[in-house]
């Protein structure tokens, strides 16, 4: 995983200094070098993170034999070995063992189309020196971020927005609609941000910037939507342990030690024991765990894991107030607001990761979306059953809708919202109307569950990958993700809803799928909840109490871009009454915007 950068002048020449400036506040995404390439109006940039071919042959950006075509990349092939081979036997010559180079020349063969061909998370740009074209590309799910501006006078590119802005490229203003789709659904539409003038190239996606410079964003990847029939779920469970085995065996090929990321949940738990099994030497494991409450602490499962795959366990204690000590920097990492306070503790694992001397870690994301794991999902699911079916079904159906009820504490949507009598006027006039009613409505008339688990892959799992990128990061560890393998993901998304759900348990397809690799107990459980942050506890807790009371008082003499324009008074004045999901949305743009406020 590596920081890329680059910038094609349209009319104003671009400030000599800028690649260097868009690099600098990208240095902890590759800390092991860095280099730019300039040609007349085009210059790319990059920041290393060596993990694959640590040589001084692999630092970019890199040019292919000819000199033609110069790459900037960010991310991992993982079937870069397969690609290799393919390419020599057609006469390509290679001077480096890493990716880089195999990606350079699969363009170079194949062009776009090379695209499907890659089996990894990657966001790269390649400068075409005859032609003097741009071609931008995006993997599948957005594990990889890309950002830009583009206007009259130029279009630039990075990883993170802090690139864009250091430079000079975009100013801080923020977006208002962006910031109230944030509040009412956590994320922001695929392709928008909190701020006015970035965007980001939504995943799945290339940009082409042609001689004339003029560009096009086009659609390469969607998750299909054939169903699979005639198949029964163990068949579906067979397939899936033999992707998932495969998806983690070539993702641990590294140059660098690997370890895992364990929870003591399903999803954690299955790549820590395909790791295992896929040759993995010395696993590592790491988990965090708050010791109070002792509903947070989840240690008990991750040690049944790790000890059974014969691994190396690591445990990092966790407080509350460690969360508060690390907050600011964590908000300045993740560019912009984002979904769940569980990035505070995630933060906390990273950085005990990198100081073991750890690069790389295989982590459990995607499960929920893939496999129905979300109680929204079960949710719908059984509702649809009560209209649909025979009544001994609808019966069963409405046990399950009350025990799951019972599970989510009453609740199978999403978490209570900020409301909008609770934000202030003026910020509301600013927002379109339509966003407004939007933001608000979430996601609707799906007629199955499948319909909005491919909703979530597509519009809130981009939230949370992003937030994955930016903590990994911070810590210049590259994080991994085998479940979001381009081929589970193809699979899974095609597996009828019948499969997906049984009465009594949750993503019934993964688990008889991993059961043979857990301990029972692991693969059984039916009380893993995300990663538990309470929140709530703030009170309690002196650094965290003073962070909250600090981040929600009024200030004397705040500017515009302060978060007093966008909550009243009277509800900051209040922060005892939020629920955990409130008080992280009022801290986290407090914080965010104050941060830019003080540039």
């Amino acid at each position: 995983m590596c920081g890329i950068a680059g910038i094609v002048d349209r009319r104003t020449p671009r400030d000599p200094d800028a690649l260097s400036q868009m690099l600098a506040a990208q240095r902890h995404r590759g800390p092991d070098g860095s280099g730019t390439f300039e040609d007349r109006d085009v210059g790319l940039g990059h920041c290393r993170l060596a993990v694959l071919d640590t040589s001084p042959m692999g630092r970019q950006p890199m040019s292919d034999p000819s000199g033609r075509y110069v790459c900037t990349y960010n991310g991992a092939i993982y079937n870069f070995v397969e690609l290799r081979r393919v390419l020599e036997r057609d006469g390509v010559r290679f001077r480096s063992t890493g990716d880089t180079e195999v990606l350079l020349a699969a363009y170079a063969a194949w062009g776009a189309d090379c695209l499907e061909r890659l089996n990894g998370m990657f966001a790269f740009a390649i400068y075409d020196r005859w032609s003097r074209e741009l071609f931008c590309a995006r993997d599948r799910l957005g594990v990889k971020p890309f950002v830009y501006v583009s206007n009259d006078q130029r279009f630039a590119f990075a990883s993170e927005h802090k690139a864009l802005i250091a430079a000079g490229l975009a100013a801080r203003r923020v977006s208002p609609s962006g910031i109230y789709e944030f509040i009412g659904q956590g994320y922001v539409s695929a392709g928008g941000s909190l701020f006015e003038e970035i965007r980001s190239l939504p995943p799945g996606h290339t940009l082409h910037i042609d001689a004339d410079r003029r560009e096009t964003v086009r659609e390469w990847w969607r998750p299909s939507c054939e169903p699979i029939a005639g198949r029964t779920g163990a068949e579906d469970a067979e397939v899936v342990r033999e992707l998932l085995a495969d998806a983690t065996r070539l993702r641990l090929r590294s140059d660098v030690p690997v370890g895992t990321h364990l929870s003591g949940g399903l999803d954690s738990s299955a790549v820590t024991a395909a790791a295992a099994r896929g040759g993995a030497v010395e696993l590592a494991t790491f988990t965090g765990a708050f010791a109070e409450p002792r509903w947070a602490d989840e240690r008990k499962w991750s040690r049944l894991v790790a000890d059974g795959a014969g691994c190396r366990r690591v445990e990092i204690d966790l407080d509350v107030d460690a969360l508060a000590e690390v907050f600011r920097r964590v908000v300045w990492h993740l560019d912009e607001p984002v979904v769940g306070p569980g990035v505070l503790p995630q933060q906390l694992v990273y950085d005990a990761t990198a100081r073991a001397g750890i690069k790389v870690v295989l982590a459990g994301h995607g499960g929920d979306e893939l496999f129905g794991g979300y109680l929204r999902h079960r949710g719908l699911h059984f509702r649809q059953l009560l209209r649909h079916h025979d009544l001994r079904q609808r019966s069963a159906a409405a046990v399950e809708l009350c025990r799951l009820a019972a599970e989510a504490g009453g609740r199978l949507t999403r978490p209570q919202t900020v409301r909008d009598a609770d934000l202030d006027p003026g910020f509301l006039r600013s927002v379109a109307p339509e966003v407004r009613e939007r933001a608000r409505r979430g996601p609707g008339g799906f007629t199955s569950a499948a319909q909005l688990m491919r909703w979530d892959l597509q519009h809130y799992l981009p939230g949370l990958l992003h937030a994955e990128d930016r903590i990994s990061m911070a810590s210049s560890v590259e994080s991994r993700t085998p479940l979001l393998d381009h081929r589970l993901v193809d699979f899974a998304t095609r597996l009828p809803d019948g499969h997906h759900f049984q009465r009594g348990t949750s993503k019934p397809v993964l688990r008889h799928a991993v059961a043979p690799w857990l301990p029972r107990a692991v693969a059984h459980r039916r009380d893993k909840r995300g990663f538990p942050t309470p929140l709530e506890r703030w009170q309690r807790q002196a650094r965290m109490r003073d962070l909250v009371l600090d981040l929600v008082r009024p200030a004397a003499g705040r500017r515009q871009n302060s978060v007093m324009t966008v909550f009243t008074g009277e509800y900051l004045a209040r922060p005892e009454a939020m629920t955990a999901r409130q008080l992280w949305t009022v801290l986290l743009l407090h914080a965010w915007l104050g941060h830019l406020d003080c540039g």
